[in-house]
């Protein structure tokens, strides 16, 4: 992406908490808790529930994301139109490739 922008949001250390806080101002339950994968490792489980409609993610934001897919695509979210398999491989085949610095990498 190029030019000027008036927001940028990165998924950070600092982002987690505001989104779960968005969720709670959306009026979703927001809960946390940990599944045990051996002993002494564990996982993240959030989870937002409202309306009989419960979402599972690994963080506040994923989390955050599922619901937005929902409220935009409603129960039918999984449905995929050829105009939207069309959009997403030609974003796909436009991807560019960025070093840490942020420039571009050009492998042709």
């Amino acid at each position: 992406m190029s030019g000027e922008h008036r927001v940028v949001i990165r998924v950070a250390g600092n982002t987690g908490g505001p989104a779960l806080f968005a969720l709670r101002a959306k009026g979703y339950r927001v809960e946390l808790s940990y599944l045990q994968d051996r002993p002494g490792e564990y996982t993240a489980e959030y989870t937002a529930l409202k309306d009989g409609r419960l979402f599972s993610a690994g963080t506040g934001e994923e989390l955050l994301g599922l619901v937005a897919m929902w409220e935009t695509r409603g129960d039918d979210w999984r449905t995929g139109t050829d105009e939207e398999r069309s959009w997403h491989d030609a974003l796909m085949e436009a991807a560019t490739v960025h070093d840490r610095d942020g420039n571009v990498v050009d492998d042709s």
